[in-house]
């Protein structure tokens, strides 16, 4: 299994700070940003930028992604041509920003199969789909089912709330004033449709950069709604979401035992049953491993 915990978003003018960014980060994926934080002006040398940096050698264990410009946008076209070619696909995952229905990720899924025919890619891309509105969200089990290379959903804080009317703003200084998570509903959505169809689920950032209290709170409710991971503004949110991801000591020393005592069961002949207070069947001892496994992932 691929553990995404956390997806680092960076964009920024100055290649060197982005490098250095690249270079300090824990993060189990950074995406570069081509679509909102980049003004029109400056869409083309962004993508140069983009290029150089994917193209370096130092990304660590982080996987690389690209947030490319909506079908809607006259940029879209040129982001794939230009970032796929010029770092012959070295890039993991693109993440479509606006995704209104199925058909979007389909053109860009052919588009990238088009263009791995002409260029010699490193890897396989795969893409991940921005939940932003309220159309995508009542059709998120058609999207989530629309490609082979979709391997997860992402849940955009800011533009789902705009496009459902939450009152964000208020929201995001006082969590107070709505009882329990107001994107409850949305975040269930996605993550529902991001299992059924055997992707990953990703949480949105927490826009409040210096604020780890809520960050931690908000990564919580995050894993336990079943996330797989958590969008990142900032290198110092990274190590706090895998400090939430990663499993308490008293979880590993729980599946530990788990695992040994389910090893003697068969040993004995014996499946599913109580052994020394504990039920125990494939499915438990499988939770036991996936918690395992998280133990494992660097922080």
């Amino acid at each position: 299994m691929t553990f995404r915990r956390s997806v680092l978003l960076l964009s920024g003018e100055d290649i060197d700070v982005l490098r250095q960014a690249i270079t300090a980060s824990s993060a189990d994926m950074i995406c570069l940003d081509l679509e909102d934080t980049v003004a029109p002006s400056q869409k083309v040398q962004a993508r140069e930028r983009i290029v150089q940096l994917l193209t370096e050698n130092i990304w660590g264990r982080s996987q690389r992604a690209v947030r490319i410009n909506s079908l809607s946008s006259p940029y879209i076209e040129d982001d794939l041509d230009e970032v796929l070619r010029g770092s012959a696909g070295a890039i993991d995952a693109l993440f479509l920003s606006k995704v209104e229905s199925a058909n979007d990720v389909v053109w860009v899924d052919r588009a990238v199969s088009q263009l791995s025919e002409i260029v010699n890619f490193k890897r396989r891309i795969t893409l991940c789909a921005g939940i932003e509105s309220a159309r995508a969200l009542t059709d998120i089990d058609k999207i989530a089912s629309s490609s082979d290379r979709l391997d997860s959903l992402g849940f955009a804080i800011g533009d789902l709330s705009i496009s459902l009317g939450v009152r964000i703003g208020a929201y995001l200084h006082d969590r107070s004033l709505y009882p329990g998570d107001i994107h409850h509903f949305a975040k269930s959505r996605i993550n529902l449709a991001a299992k059924t169809h055997g992707l990953q689920a990703l949480d949105g950032p927490w826009p409040i950069v210096n604020d780890r209290a809520t960050l931690i709170e908000d990564t919580r409710w995050g894993a336990m709604l079943g996330f797989d991971g958590k969008m990142a503004l900032a290198e110092q949110q990274v190590k706090t979401i895998h400090e939430v991801y990663r499993p308490s000591q008293g979880e590993i020393d729980h599946a530990n035992k788990m695992l040994d005592l389910y090893a003697k069961s068969v040993s004995a002949g014996r499946g599913a049953g109580v052994v020394e207070g504990e039920f125990m069947d494939p499915v438990t001892v499988g939770l036991a491993r996936a918690t395992i496994a998280r133990a494992q992932v660097p922080i």
